[in-house]
């Protein structure tokens, strides 16, 4: 792997990281049992991310294979709920700001999700091939 994929992966961890605690807090008024979860489970399969950089593992083990599941999902049902979100803002005419930032670190924090599970999936079969 190119030394900046593996840059862009750690960066990518620390932003996860940062975005999800930041939608953790932004999202607390209101949060359901499955958004913490779903944040908590984005939480610990980036730090495994950062822990096998820090060792120069790059192999998936079960557990990180059934974490990057549900956060796969997580960062779909943020996405799909951020979506119907603005939909419903359009529809209504109606643009309150904590909307707006929810729409807008909702629709952050799965982007950045999908891509950081699309480089850690990349890198680790790549490296099983080798």
């Amino acid at each position: 792997m190119m030394a900046w994929e593996n840059g862009m992966l750690r960066t990518l961890s620390y932003f996860n990281l940062v975005c999800t605690v930041c939608y953790f807090l932004g999202y607390l008024q209101n949060g359901s049992r499955m958004v913490i979860l779903g944040l908590l489970t984005a939480i610990v399969y980036n730090w495994l991310v950062l822990r096998n950089l820090e060792r120069g593992q790059s192999r998936f083990h079960f557990l990180q294979w059934l974490l990057a599941a549900s956060t796969l999902s997580f960062a779909l049902y943020t996405g799909y709920g951020a979506l119907f979100l603005l939909l419903a803002a359009f529809e209504y005419q109606y643009y309150p700001w904590k909307n707006m930032v929810l729409i807008a670190s909702s629709g952050i924090t799965m982007l950045a999700l999908v891509f950081h599970l699309f480089l850690s999936i990349r890198e680790s079969l790549v490296k099983k091939d080798e």
